[in-house]
């Protein structure tokens, strides 16, 4: 473990993957901000947790529903308002989407928004409190489909052509990528590492086909990249425990860049060569 824990942020915290990262870092003396969708998810899963015997004084809820752009503002403005910064934020909130192409309020396909738009700003919006904390990190749960996915950079909505799993794919390969250019744009005020945890029994699983391995197996990947005393490359490509290939997207510098911009006109951001 880091040796002195601190305040982490973890996404999509009320099942899976998620639940099981905060359960850990709040055993291990974190102060756990657990996101989840709604209120009530936010509830249940703070009883949950206590009920397993965490200190529910280590746990603090906080919603935003990653379909609306606004909610997510809304929660990064909260948190870089409290009182004790932030040393860890855990992009773990994803879904795949229905067989139907669906789009959010905000004009967006949903898996595009919420797997990676969402992610994207709320890290953006955080960047400053992360940069404040002494080695603060970013995790960002990817997955080892996003080698199956491709930008389709007049189209990154999917409305010629979608499929649930594409779209996953496209957002997942996104996000990685996303983690190359935060990682260079930082240095080494911040660590960012991209986690694929493995195929896990979670909501995702029925994306990957097969059966998966108990949730607190993919936690572990994910603890480690977070917390481990040494470490990751910023910018790397884990899987599990291990450093693997990535998409060859991942480490083309030029389509890392133009994925940047394109995402800064999408939402509105001032356009940076550095994190401001």
């Amino acid at each position: 473990m880091i040796d002195v824990p601190g305040t982490a942020l973890v996404t999509g915290a009320t099942s899976g993957i998620g639940r099981e990262v905060a359960r850990q870092l709040a055993v291990e003396g974190w102060q756990v901000l657990l996101h989840a969708r709604t209120d009530g998810e936010g509830r249940e899963a703070l009883r949950g947790l206590a009920e397993s015997g965490v200190d529910p004084e280590r746990l603090e809820p906080v919603v935003a529903d990653f379909a609306r752009l606004s909610q997510v503002r809304s929660v990064a403005a909260a948190v870089a308002a409290r009182p004790g910064g932030l040393r860890l934020l855990v992009n773990n909130a994803a879904l795949v989407g229905p067989p139907r192409r669906t789009l959010t309020v905000d004009g967006n396909e949903l898996s595009w928004q919420v797997d990676y738009l969402a992610p994207y700003l709320l890290t953006r919006s955080l960047v400053q409190v992360l940069r404040a904390a002494d080695g603060a990190r970013v995790v960002n749960v990817s997955s080892s489909l996003h080698r199956m996915g491709t930008l389709a950079w007049s189209d990154l909505n999917s409305s010629a052509r979608y499929s649930p799993i594409a779209a996953y794919a496209q957002a997942k390969l996104a996000l990685t990528m996303f983690g190359v250019a935060l990682a260079g744009r930082t240095g080494a005020e911040l660590t960012v590492a991209n986690v694929h945890p493995g195929v896990v029994r979670t909501r995702l699983l029925p994306a990957y086909g097969r059966g998966g391995a108990p949730v607190v197996d993919g936690a572990e990947a994910v603890l480690h990249a977070a917390t481990a005393p040494v470490s990751p490359t910023s910018g790397g490509y884990y899987e599990g425990l291990l450093a693997a290939a990535p998409s060859h997207l991942v480490g083309d510098r030029a389509a890392v860049e133009r994925l940047w911009q394109l995402t800064e006109r999408i939402l509105g951001l001032r356009a940076s060569a550095r994190v401001a």
